[in-house]
């Protein structure tokens, strides 16, 4: 009669200390790419929400400026000793008249306003309003005071005006625009700024079209 296998049993292996130290070094380094894999994804985000902010504050600022020239207004208004339109067009400011002044000017109607670099800490691409109808006339509006910046920080801020193409078919743009020296106002103006933004200073220039200038040059 066979007897039963009597010998002990092996008792259940534990961990050793080494196992459990390398065990848990293995898990710290799989948390530490875990975190730094949320923190790079999350400065990813961010960087793309601040690049996506600069880019909706540059399109309504240029939108601002554009609206503005288009609705450029001759109608004659006292201007120094004279009624006639009011332009001065200038390589780092341009001064208008505007029947459709932007949203933020909460006085409605024709409006005297200004573009131009404010320079300094706090400064970049400008923006000033008036009254047309000045006790002085408008060309006393030096279109400087009480300014809202639009884009701050910007710099080389520049205009050229151009009074349309030439005979061949060319667009040529000077720094100024005397309307005194032309008769009227120019067919287009030419705006170009340099912004900062998130990935780095953004050079900026667009063309807009007046449709109360215009004629064909040279």
């Amino acid at each position: 009669m066979g007897g039963r296998d009597r010998r002990p049993r092996a008792a259940p292996r534990g961990f050793t200390l080494l196992e459990l130290v390398v065990a848990l070094v293995v898990l710290a380094w799989i948390a530490g790419s875990v975190a730094v894999g949320i923190r790079l994804a999350s400065a990813s985000i961010e960087r793309g929400e601040a690049v996506a902010r600069d880019a909706a504050r540059l399109r309504a600022a240029v939108g601002i400026v554009e609206r503005a020239i288009r609705s450029l207004d001759p109608m004659p208004i006292p201007v120094e000793d004279n009624t006639t339109f009011y332009f001065v067009g200038e390589g780092k400011r341009v001064r208008f008249l505007t029947d459709l002044p932007p949203a933020a000017v909460r006085s409605g109607g024709a409006r005297l306003i200004s573009f131009f670099e404010l320079p300094g800490p706090v400064g970049g691409l400008a923006m000033a309003t008036a009254s047309p109808f000045r006790p002085e006339g408008a060309g006393s509006w030096e279109g400087t005071g009480d300014s809202r910046i639009l884009i701050g920080g910007a710099t080389d801020v520049s205009f050229t005006y151009s009074e349309g193409p030439t005979r061949e078919g060319v667009w040529e743009f000077v720094p100024a625009w005397d309307p005194k020296e032309t008769g009227r106002i120019p067919a287009a103006i030419r705006v170009e700024f340099t912004a900062p933004s998130e990935g780095g200073p953004r050079k900026t220039a667009f063309v807009v079209p007046v449709p109360a200038g215009g004629g064909f040059g040279g």
